[in-house]
């Protein structure tokens, strides 16, 4: 038996198919495509809907002989009008589908693109954060307020005025009171003497005047 001695026919392998791959069509092409598909079917319905209008109106004014053909030519022309709103139908499902399926691609890779974006700046803040130390950070802070005390204690000192004797508050006030009244008995008496002076001028007047009169 030949089979029995070369071990039987040997089943052959399947060739692999080494062509080029067409891409794989993106969720938008897809998208793009079953709108195209939509588009058409559209046209087709409103064409029925046109057709359907004379037709229609022929049927209105048709005879018992003629009606029973007008109103086959009608029948035909809703028929195909359902068959493409059914397709229609069809293809607006499916783009909704790939349309929704679309939109959750988006959204989760939006997520992912904010996730990496707030880890690499949570990673960002950590390492500059890690670059303050705190113990320095207490230190200045404590330096500074030294340095403000200091300065302060400083402007005290050069605003302080040497030479000049304590003087008793009290004593200055007694003094104060004190010009004050001479200063009130200084205008009083002024208002005397320059009305005693106004006076005399005023009689020193009239006298002249008199004087005058008696010579002329």
């Amino acid at each position: 038996n030949m089979k029995a001695l070369f071990g039987g026919s040997k089943k052959k392998k399947d060739k692999k198919d080494t062509g080029p791959k067409e891409p794989v069509p993106t969720l938008g092409e897809t998208s793009s495509n079953l709108g195209s598909r939509s588009s058409v079917l559209e046209g087709k319905i409103k064409k029925c809907n046109e057709e359907l209008k004379p037709v229609l109106e022929q049927l209105k004014k048709a005879s018992k002989h003629s009606k029973k053909t007008v109103q086959g030519r009608a029948l035909n022309i809703i028929k195909r009008r359902k068959m493409y709103e059914k397709q229609l139908g069809v293809l607006q499902n499916q783009q909704f589908n790939v349309d929704q399926v679309a939109f959750n691609s988006e959204s989760i890779q939006s997520n992912i693109n904010m996730f990496s974006a707030m880890k690499e700046a949570t990673e960002a803040q950590k390492a500059q954060m890690e670059k303050i130390d705190y113990n320095d950070l207490e230190d200045m802070y404590d330096n500074m307020a030294d340095m403000m005390a200091d300065q302060e204690e400083i402007n005290d000192m050069m605003a302080m005025n040497f030479g000049v004797e304590d003087f008793d508050e009290d004593e200055m006030l007694d003094e104060l009171n004190e010009l004050d009244e001479e200063l009130a008995m200084a205008e009083m008496e002024g208002d005397v003497s320059s009305g005693m002076g106004q006076q005399a001028e005023k009689n020193q007047k009239e006298e002249e005047d008199v004087l005058n009169d008696i010579m002329n």
